[in-house]
């Protein structure tokens, strides 16, 4: 890397030429030179759904047993279908969403990971574009997954999971694994869009295998230790950077939904080397009565991303957890990472003040309205290129278009300021999605559904800055004329039909919403407002 860059501009660092290309390979890599290796641990719990679910039974696997039981899934799906069939889940944490990762991957088939906390008509949307064959579903689920699977015309079945993960195994003779090619698709993740409808971010096998690399060496810890990993598998930090980051690093990967007490007791337990969580989780971990007596002595590293973090609050979550912060900036459209701090090798300021530099097979530009290159510390749009970014979003060439120019460049809409060292830092974004927790929330798809309501005639939504979720959703309303706004009816009819952090937290009666001169809502202004009334308690 140049010692002093000029223009915002920087081409990533190539990485090692890898023998893996696949998904599969990684897990073949691991059980070759470490078979006995525990690589994946799921502590015993209670399962997800209505609360009368029951307990999952948990258990460990060493390399070749984990290799040995995703064979077994990928031969049982293959005597149902051909490989490139799609193949969803709608599963919480566990070991049925690892093995059904590497079961498909194994199996030629490509995973379609759709969020658990979906509403029928949000699964019912990723059924039908991605055109998955067949959906995996927890008993306490089959409700809501029973609604959605009956729409799209190509799903074959439904299968409900007791919390057995032997249900995944079938019997008979094994069909012999299919090739796979390193460019082939592995995955198709959703994830919210401008136009508010969620759009299928095409994730190929050759990303996965390079991001995760990557990402596993800029983290920069040695191989084996035991990463704990809360953060949910149907998202890319979960399953690309955790999953697989994990078992380049032949680590124990510990995998477990997020409950605060036991997560503490897992790192505990298993003594922890690594946590993976999102800012607000971290928080929720801090506040919990549990923490000041976590023995933590083993931790080396505190990952985390999907939204901005404060110096201070990087300074109080390092001095409570006593590890060092890898921050990452990414999005489903790169695998989960693109830029990210070396935790163990960039000083103090670094880790406070940026988000570090591309990984490995990144380039990165900062450009400003007119499409030129920035000067080194000017903000502008930040744009990302490389092979292991997505191709584009499933059935959607409008779209990626929008998206991802001629040149290959990968448009983000966020604001980023880059320093003579190829350092950077989020300044913003030019969309206007809201980040809450580390989700992604469409404005105009919450306004849809708020203005469903027979009280609501118009709504707008916006991100007010929050120090624990990033962002808060706000909500401005003008109700029908003649009708009382009814906030607690309103937020029921949003939780019927959004997942939950889509749901407003706040909300604000207008008796109209300020317009431009091209009829467009001043989102800018009720970003202000909403700021405002936050910050003193309204």
């Amino acid at each position: 890397m140049a010692d002093a860059l000029r223009r915002s501009e920087l081409r990533g660092a190539p990485g090692p030429r890898l023998e893996e290309s696949v998904v599969g390979d990684v897990l073949r890599r691991a059980a070759r030179l470490g078979p006995d290796d525990v690589v994946l641990t799921v502590p015993a719990g209670r399962g997800p759904g209505n609360g009368t679910a029951a307990r999952d039974e948990g258990g460990s696997w060493t390399a070749a047993e984990l290799l040995a039981d995703a064979t077994a899934v990928a031969a049982s799906l293959l005597r149902r279908h051909p490989p490139g069939t799609r193949i969803a889940t709608y599963l919480a944490n566990g070991p049925e969403a690892v093995l059904l990762q590497f079961g498909v991957a194994l199996a030629g088939m490509v995973l379609v990971p759709v969020n658990p906390k979906a509403r029928p008509d949000e699964l019912a949307h990723a059924l039908g574009l991605s055109e998955a064959a067949r959906l995996y579903v927890r008993d306490g689920d089959a409700d809501v997954a029973g609604r959605a699977a009956s729409r799209p015309p190509r799903l074959d079945a439904v299968v409900r999971l007791g919390g057995d993960w032997r249900e995944l195994r079938a019997g008979g003779p094994a069909p012999v694994l299919p090739p796979v090619a390193p460019d082939s698709p592995a995955q198709i993740q959703f994830t919210s869009g401008t136009s508010g409808r969620p759009k299928g971010v095409r994730i190929h096998h050759q990303g996965m295998v390079l991001t995760s690399h990557a990402f596993a060496r800029r983290i920069g810890l040695p191989p084996g230790g035991v990463w704990v990993n809360p953060m949910p598998l149907f998202h890319t930090a979960g399953n690309v950077l955790g999953t697989m980051g994990a078992l380049w690093q032949r680590a124990e990967h510990v995998v477990l939904r997020f409950e605060p007490a036991a997560v503490l007791e897992a790192m505990a337990a298993r003594r922890a080397t690594l946590l993976s969580a999102a800012p607000t989780l971290l928080h929720l971990l801090m506040d919990h009565p549990d923490f000041a007596g976590t023995d933590l002595r083993d931790l080396r590293v505190v990952f985390t991303g999907g939204m901005t973090l404060t110096p201070a609050m990087v300074d109080t979550i390092e001095a409570r957890f006593g590890a060092p912060l890898s921050v990452t900036f990414g999005m489903t459209e790169t695998c989960g990472c693109a830029l990210q701090t070396a935790p163990l090798a960039d000083d103090a300021e670094v880790r406070r003040t940026t988000v570090g530099v591309p990984i490995a097979g990144t380039d990165v530009r900062v450009v400003d309205a007119s499409g030129e290159v920035a000067p080194i510390g000017r903000a502008g749009e930040l744009l990302l290129r490389g092979t292991r970014l997505t191709r584009g979003y499933h059935d959607d060439p409008e779209a990626t278009a929008r998206a991802i120019d001629a040149d290959g460049w990968l448009h983000t809409g966020d604001l980023a300021v880059m320093d003579a060292r190829g350092r950077l830092r989020i300044a913003g974004r030019l969309k206007d999605m809201i980040k809450t927790g580390g989700e992604n929330v469409a404005p105009e798809e919450v306004e849809d559904v708020v203005t469903g309501h027979p009280g609501v005639a118009r709504a707008a939504v916006v991100g007010v800055p929050d120090t624990r979720w990033g962002e808060l959703v706000v909500a401005f309303v003008v109700p029908e004329p003649g009708a009382d706004f009814d906030a607690d009816a309103v937020t029921a009819h949003c939780r019927e039909r959004l997942s939950p952090f889509k749901v407003p937290r706040r909300w604000t009666v207008v008796h109209e919403l300020p317009l431009t001169a091209s009829a467009k809502v001043r989102r800018a202004e009720l970003r202000r407002r909403a700021a405002e009334s936050h910050e003193h308690g309204h």
